[in-house]
């Protein structure tokens, strides 16, 4: 056996896969941490700032996500993952450079190019790299990287743009004077370039679990179209649990605003709780998938349920709490119950899609999810908030946001739970047969 074949190699390339992870979310997170002196620099309101946390990347990212699916799952995905890699981070730098709204919506839509290709790409490689058994476990560890990326980002993003600002204005040669929010844009996104040539290090994997019928393009859309009760209650459990994550997006504006605290202690306190609710959340998922997995075949699936159960609640309250520290104190828990959902949305949707139309079935996943958080919930919040004439509101706009969107969700996945359940066994049994089996 060589060293690639190892199970410490296939741990390897799953650890490298995260730091990717994290890679990506610090460059679209760092924008949260200095969306306000962007705001006073370009003369924004809030409906303008909710395109530039939500759309502006979210865009793009969902129009090429399914075409970059289809794409991984029959070109090299390591040489894809390179490219987005290279793409995401030469945006980021860009955006370091601009001066006015416009060509920053533009550098983030890029941005959103690049790290469409991340999530769908990385679960099928790891996906390919472990048994089903193991599986979970593997894409679990793998989906903290949007909790450790973002907990950089605001840790030790909000240190970096207090020092930044402490600098002033900086003359750059060949770019000329940049604000402390331009230099913030060019540090978090040079270094991205050497993850790169790291992939190179990741052998592509062969590819597991075919089914005797081939699957060309648009394959996906039909077996999940064919099988909507069952895709259709993880796209909505994971949807509710995007949604409510976008509320990080607004945790500086919520706590300037409300609470008078300045970006450092803001970044600090948000970057810690990713750091530590997040790994305790991922832990939890793992702790849990293994105790669903020895009683229920939808064990994924009830790993999303618990985390939706201890995360829209806080979610929805912490914004509107009267004391800055009550509010942080739900906040931890909020996310400690998003990290668990995160860690089980992608592994319940690799238990129930086939091999060769992962990558497709993934970036479809991935498309829907974000069309209800990233796209259309930061504007909306933000459209919402200059509607009342009070910036000061953001808290009981947020308040209702995840009232709306979290209740119905939770009672629709309770309600498909048996549905999902149903198409894992069809799969496994399909498996053992060499047939996609028609659903019932």
């Amino acid at each position: 056996m060589s060293i690639r074949d190892s199970s410490g190699y296939r741990w390897y390339v799953v650890w490298l896969l995260l730091l990717v992870f994290i890679l990506s979310y610090l460059d679209r997170y760092i924008l949260t941490l200095i969306i306000e002196p962007i705001k006073q620099s370009m003369e924004l309101n809030d409906f303008q700032v909710g395109l530039l946390l939500g759309p502006a990347f979210s865009l793009f990212h969902v129009l090429v996500g399914i075409p970059l699916g289809w794409y991984a799952d029959r070109a090299n995905r390591k040489y894809l993952l390179i490219g987005g890699i290279i793409i995401w981070c030469a945006m980021t730098v860009g955006s370091g450079l601009v001066t006015t709204f416009a060509l920053l919506l533009l550098l983030r839509l890029g941005l959103g190019i690049g790290e469409a290709v991340v999530s769908p790409a990385s679960v099928s490689i790891i996906s390919d790299y472990f048994e089903r058994k193991e599986r979970a476990r593997a894409i679990s560890l793998f989906m903290a990287g949007p909790y450790l990326g973002a907990g950089l980002a605001f840790l030790g993003g909000g240190l970096v743009v207090k020092w930044l600002e402490t600098l002033g204005p900086i003359n750059v040669p060949f770019a000329g004077m940049l604000e402390p929010w331009h230099m913030a844009f060019l540090m978090v996104g040079a270094p991205g370039f050497l993850f790169a040539a790291l992939m190179l290090t990741v052998r592509e994997p062969e590819r597991r679990e075919k089914l005797a019928s081939a699957q060309g393009f648009g394959k996906a859309f039909t077996y999940a179209l064919e099988r909507w009760r069952g895709f259709g209650a993880l796209f909505i459990g994971s949807s509710c649990n995007v949604a409510i994550s976008t509320l990080a997006l607004w945790n500086i504006p919520l706590f300037q605003r409300v609470y008078g605290w300045d970006i450092a202690a803001i970044g600090a306190v948000t970057g810690i709780f990713y750091f530590t609710a997040g790994p305790i959340g991922t832990a939890l998922a793992l702790w849990a998938q293994k105790k669903f997995a020895e009683r229920h075949i939808d064990g994924s699936m009830r790993v999303l349920i618990l985390g939706l159960f201890i995360g829209v609640p806080a979610s929805a309250l912490y914004p509107v709490m009267p004391t800055a520290e009550l509010s942080v104190a739900l906040m931890f828990i909020a996310f400690i119950g998003k990290s668990v959902a995160t860690a089980g949305g992608p592994a319940s949707m690799a238990l129930i899609t086939p091999g060769e139309i992962r990558g497709q079935s993934l970036a479809i996943y991935n498309t829907f999810i974000a069309l209800v958080g990233p796209l259309f919930g930061p504007p909306l919040v933000g459209l919402v908030i200059d509607r009342t004439g009070d910036p000061a509101s953001i808290g009981v706009v947020l308040f209702g946001y995840v009232a709306l969107v979290g209740v119905p969700s939770i009672l629709l996945l309770l309600l498909g739970l048996r549905h999902y359940r149903e198409e894992v066994r069809r799969l496994e049994s399909s498996l053992v047969t060499g047939e996609a089996a028609r659903p019932a």
